[in-house]
């Protein structure tokens, strides 16, 4: 079932409501209200949302992600990218507010867009140098405020084979905005949000495996520049989604996908 369709018939009055009433609000006018009221009612629409996708979370190393936002220190998110869904499940799992920097078409889509303005995100047009140098310098300018954190997605744009093919390359420009404003950077590996949007509709659950590894504080990477660091980055997460690669085939070779969504942590025998 196409993506779009799914939302509006599992969740539909409440989407049309909430951008009704409140997000495209927020969007037009966000000095009106503070980013924690903005971020609040996105991300209870996201959670509404995504808990009709009987999704099977299975996370490891949440505590980084919290210690990151009981720091009340802003940071910068750096997964890779499989899906439109990856950015909604990272502000379901986001307690505080987290915005994005999203590519230019993300403008076009529908509710997505809207939403990320209401978030104070930007969008960057990664082949006009210039404007990127801007979108870098705001991201850059919103850390050193504590404004909120940010998700940047280093791969530049979403793997469309992620089940054949490994993690893009990283672009060293990504982390520029983390560089000049001295924040920690937050690597995250993902796999499996490429399937709940396009699912066989028999599938009683979706597994989504995140993995938010120790962050990097300033200290650890300014040493580095933007090159090594992208590499090395690139490495820890591709190592990483092969092993959630494995542990997604041994789900769908136990059958677990047709077995109704159960409460409790995930085993895999």
């Amino acid at each position: 079932m196409l993506k779009y369709p799914r939302i509006l018939l599992t969740a539909g009055w409440r989407l049309l409501f909430d951008f009704t009433f409140y997000i495209n609000r927020y969007a037009k006018h966000p000095e009106r209200y503070s980013i924690e009221e903005r971020y609040a009612k996105v991300r209870s629409l996201i959670i509404y949302i995504l808990d009709h996708f009987r999704i099977d979370w299975k996370i490891e190393g949440i505590e980084n992600l919290k210690a990151l936002n009981d720091s009340s220190k802003p940071f910068l998110m750096a997964p890779n990218h499989m899906s439109d869904l990856d950015p909604l499940a990272l502000v379901y799992l986001s307690e505080k507010p987290i915005s994005f920097v999203a590519k230019k078409e993300t403008t076009k889509m529908p509710f997505i867009g809207t939403a990320v303005k209401a978030l104070d995100g930007f969008f960057m047009d990664r082949d006009d140098l210039r404007q990127s140098l801007t979108v870098i310098r705001g991201v850059e300018q919103k850390l050193k405020e504590g404004h909120c954190s940010y998700i940047i997605f280093p791969e530049g744009t979403r793997n469309k084979r992620p089940a054949v093919t490994g993690v893009s390359p990283f672009r060293p420009g990504s982390f520029k905005a983390a560089y000049l404003g001295q924040t920690p950077i937050l690597p995250v590996s993902i796999y499996g949000t490429f399937r709940p949007f396009h699912s066989n509709p028999d599938y009683k659950r979706n597994l989504l495996q995140f993995t938010f590894f120790k962050p990097d504080t300033y200290e650890d990477y300014e040493k580095m520049d933007t090159v090594a660091y992208a590499n090395k980055a690139h490495e820890l997460i591709q190592n990483e989604v092969d092993r959630q690669k494995e542990i997604d085939r041994l789900y769908f070779e136990k059958g677990y996908e047709k077995i109704p969504l159960r409460k409790g942590p995930l085993k895999i025998e």
